[in-house]
Parts: C-alpha cells; structure tokens; sequence
C-alpha cells in the first residue's frame, strides 16, 4: 500500500470554536479556504507515513506543527496541508519553506518564512507576508458591500 494518501489531521466540533489558526511546519504546501462555514477542519495529503503532524487547541486558537525537520527530509513527497476555515478566522503561518494558497478570508493573515511563495486572493485588511527567498502573488481584494 502507498503511503501518499489523505488523513484528517482536525475537524472542530463547535461551531465558532476556532478564531485563530497558527502553522508552524518545516516545509510542504498549505491551502487554506475560507468558506461559509462555523467549523475547521485540516487534511493532510500526500506521504502522510512520515507527516507527523499534530493539532492542539488551546483556548480559541488551534496550533498545528510538524514534529521535526528530519521528517521534512526522509518524505517521498510533499505534504499538503488542506484547511477549510471559518471566513473571518486569523491564520499565522511560519515554514522554513513552503507555498502557501489562500482562497479567500477576511480574517488577518500573517505568513512568514525562509523560502517559499504565496498566491491566490484574500479579502483581508491586516496581510503580512515576509519570505527571504520567494514571490508573493497574493491579491487583497475589496470585499463587495452587502448593498451591492
């Protein structure tokens, strides 16, 4: 059986539980979409065999990391990291190298690494994006008024 493969890493069972996310993994490829919804939930995909990934609540933020930067090395693919998230929830993500997908959101948005990129579109005021070595492609769109 191959180890490239998807797992539940969380799934939040309160509705509005989560208001922020915080990431600090070595490396792979994170999505994150803000959607209509009042839950989190966090899949990883790829050699899930060696992730080591964990997910731990404390108070309203959830925490995700990765156990070591040998695990980062010994993968046969990258992992991805899959997030659906309330729209107005705050995501802190650190890598040491990684590229980043954002759909949406309206919550802040802070990234932050060694090597890596960053693209799609958030709805966002308070974005900060810093990688030493890489793009950031990511659009701030104005959210449309409810009026039209």
């Amino acid at each position: 059986m191959s180890s490239d493969s998807s797992v539940e890493v969380f799934r939040s069972t309160q509705p509005g539980q989560i208001k922020r996310v915080e990431i600090r993994i070595v490396g792979g490829n994170i999505r994150i979409n803000a959607v209509k919804t009042e839950t989190v939930t966090v899949r990883a995909l790829g050699d899930v065999a060696t992730l080591g990934a964990k997910a731990a609540v404390q108070g309203d933020v959830l925490h995700i990391t990765s156990s070591s930067a040998l695990r980062y090395f010994i993968q046969k693919s990258r992992i991805d990291l899959v997030l659906d998230v309330p729209e107005d929830t705050g995501v802190l993500i650190k890598v040491f190298g990684a590229d980043v997908v954002v759909n949406g959101g309206t919550g802040p948005l802070e990234v932050s690494g060694f090597a890596g990129a960053i693209e799609g579109t958030t709805y966002s005021k308070d974005v900060k994006v810093r990688f030493v070595v890489g793009g950031n492609d990511l659009v701030q769109a104005v959210p449309e008024s409810p009026t039209g």
